[in-house]
């Protein structure tokens, strides 16, 4: 009798030793409210290791993780879950989040293309997301990919008309894909947006440059001079503009003051040479 009592006692012992997957589940979920993290992650993973199928497993981890700082962890177990249960809106939030702070960390480091990568995959979460589109807008631009840039950034300006840096960077891929008229529409708006701004009227001014609106271009950059008059670029190109409406005295006058300002100013050196060579 006494060895059958010991039998049963070690045999009480030894199931009753055997956790759950709900037990585990809620030991981590103690662990995760007193602050024991590598112990709650410890048993959400045995909690997973018997019941993988569980969303909100998943998720509790992911939370842990994030909580540890360990992002990239954290994601993984959410897009578990959400893949598990697609209807999860949280955590579409928190996978939204994360890949754009992972894209903003990636871009920090220089890593563009994984930069993108994130920022793409938070548009997926959520198109309506505008700093998503800005942000994958403007490294486009900076891999020279306008054609992928344009789009995102003139998303931007449909949901936030005010966002200057955005008419800026437009401005200037418009002008580098040649579709000038655009470029002007662009910088005509930042310089509204930004009345004080003398570089957003000199920008202007070039684009007027380039479509022969000599008048235009005199006028705005006047308006530049205005605001700044310390820019070699602002008195090369008010000369170029009067260069062009062939009022060569006030051309040669608006480069000699770029070169009173920066006497190694080429710029205006080879424009002088050329007004010299003509007899002007």
């Amino acid at each position: 009798m006494k060895i059958t009592h010991i039998f049963m006692a070690l045999t009480f012992i030894f199931i009753s030793g055997c956790a759950s997957t709900l037990t585990h589940y809620e030991l981590g979920m103690q662990y995760y409210e007193s602050g024991k993290l590598d112990d709650a992650i410890e048993e959400l993973q045995s909690s997973i290791s018997i019941n993988p199928s569980d969303a909100v497993v998943h998720k509790s981890l992911g939370d842990v993780f994030a909580d540890k700082g360990l992002l990239t962890e954290a994601i993984a177990e959410w897009e578990v879950a959400l893949k598990l249960r697609p209807a999860y809106d949280e955590l579409r939030g928190k996978l939204e989040a994360s890949y754009m702070a992972l894209g903003i960390e990636e871009n920090d480091k220089g890593r563009m293309d994984e930069a993108i990568e994130f920022w793409r995959k938070v548009i997926s979460f959520n198109n309506d997301n505008i700093e998503a589109h800005k942000r994958l807008g403007l490294a486009y631009l900076t891999k020279k990919d306008s054609t992928s840039g344009i789009p995102e950034l003139e998303f931007v300006i449909s949901k936030n008309p005010n966002d200057d840096l955005v008419y800026k960077k437009l401005g200037f891929a418009y002008y580098e894909k040649g579709n000038f008229d655009a470029s002007v529409r662009a910088f005509e708006t930042l310089v509204k947006l930004k009345p004080t701004d003398a570089m957003a009227y000199n920008n202007l001014g070039s684009i007027y440059l380039k479509l022969k609106r000599n008048d235009d271009a005199i006028g705005i950059m006047e308006q530049a001079l205005k605001l700044d008059s310390t820019k070699t670029q602002i008195y090369n190109n008010l000369g170029s503009a009067y260069y062009q409406a062939k009022q060569y005295k006030k051309a040669r006058a608006q480069w000699a003051k770029s070169l009173g300002i920066d006497p190694l100013d080429k710029t205006s050196k080879e424009n002088i040479k050329i007004l010299d060579s003509m007899g002007e």
